[in-house]
Parts: structure tokens; sequence; C-alpha cells
């Protein structure tokens, strides 16, 4: 395995660029964080009509986040790549297309831990706010989502180390991501293909795990500034 990355690293690492599109475990790196990014603001976009008085939007809205859940990532993935050229007329290369249906498909798990943080606070915040003048969407922007952030983050963390797995699917659609670039060098080395997976394993590891130990700390942070808050005043 160390003379494949002896070799090979840079392949690995950004594919054929700048001779090609940027690829590799850089582009998975890249797909991930720019997925998670983005999807906060649709997940937070998704998350009002969740939480609406008026029940036929809350549960229009709720089907949708349900559909968009309860059907496979891949096949997500080929709708977009497929559907959307023939819908509009536009056609992206399959790193964009592969962006658009992770932003889609993790904005709609991320409306559901914005719910969950919102409606972990407690109600007297928001009722001692509006008391005292504040409206509903500044209640919501000053007081109930900065908390609901920072008691969200843990799973803001695991939702990148699924965003990294995820990115495997985009070789379905050509994406040279860190998968379709190790599997593409064990087709350039049949003979060495064992150790090939074996490398692509643990750099999926090597990016994942990190994300675990942070998520773990982070939550045992959550969960005791929490205690402290709820702890009655002596």
């Amino acid at each position: 395995m160390i003379e494949i990355l002896q070799t090979y690293g840079m392949q690995l690492l950004i594919g054929g660029f700048p001779h090609t599109p940027l690829g590799g475990l850089a582009l998975t790196v890249i797909l991930a964080v720019s997925g998670l990014v983005l999807a906060m603001p649709v997940g937070l976009l998704m998350a009002v009509p969740l939480r609406s008085r008026f029940r036929p939007v809350k549960a229009l809205a709720e089907l949708i986040v349900f559909y968009i859940r309860s059907v496979p990532l891949l096949l997500h993935v080929l709708w977009v790549y497929f559907l959307m050229p023939a819908i509009i007329g536009v056609s992206f290369p399959p790193a964009i297309t592969m962006l658009i249906t992770l932003v889609l498909f993790n904005g709609a798990y991320i409306s559901k831990i914005v719910v969950a943080g919102i409606d972990a606070l407690p109600r007297g915040q928001t009722e001692a706010a509006l008391s005292l003048g504040f409206g509903r969407v500044q209640t919501m922007r000053h007081i109930v989502l900065p908390q609901a952030l920072r008691n969200m983050l843990p799973s803001l963390v695991s939702q990148l180390s699924l965003l990294i797995k995820e990115t495997a699917l985009g070789a379905a659609i050509g994406a040279t991501e860190a998968t379709q670039t190790f599997l593409d060098l064990a087709d350039n080395l049949p003979g060495q293909a064992i150790q090939v997976y074996a490398l692509l394993a643990l750099a999926y590891f090597a990016l994942c795990y990190p994300l675990l130990l942070i998520g773990r700390r982070l939550e045992r942070r959550v969960g005791k500034a929490q205690k402290i808050a709820t702890e009655p005043a002596s």
C-alpha cells in the first residue's frame, strides 16, 4: 500500500487536476463541506413551515420532508442527473449534480434537526421575549436560533460525517470523487485491487473518525451547558 501511495498519492488526492476537473479525496471533502454549508439555509427554510400553526402548511411540509428522507439518496441522484436537463433544459457536470442532490437531501434532515433544537429550548424564553416587546421574528432570530444552533452542533458534525460517505454515490453518475478515483485505480492495478480498496476504506475512516470524536465532545459540552442552565440558582 505504501508503494501505491508513493506512486499514485497525488492522483488519489486530487484526481487528474489540473488537466482534468478536480477529483479524488479533495473533491469528496469539498462536496461534503459545501453540501453541509448550503444545506443549512435550506434546512432552516424547510423548518419554518414544519413549525407553522397552519395545519395544511405543516402537513404539506412534513409530507415533502418525509418523502425526501424516505427515498434512497441514489434515486435522488439519478433523478436530478437525468430529469433536470429534461425539465429545465440545462445539464450540470456530475460533481455539481451531486452537490445539488446533497443539499436538497441533507436540507430535509437538517430541517428536522432545527425543529428538534428549537423544541428543546424552554418555552419560557420565548414567552419572556414576547412579553418584553420582541416580535416573533426578532425572538426567533436573536434568542431562539442562536441557542438552537449551539444545541444542533453535535448533530451537524454527525451530518458532515454522513455527507462524506454519501459523496461515494457520485460514482454512479461519473463524479470523480474518492470512490470513483480509487475504483479507476483498482481497474488499472488489478493485481493490487485489495490494497486499493483497503486504502479507500482507510481514507474514509481517516475523514470520519475525527468527526465522530468532535461530535462526542460537543455533545458532552452541550449537555453540560444545558444541565447548568436548568439548575436552580442558589
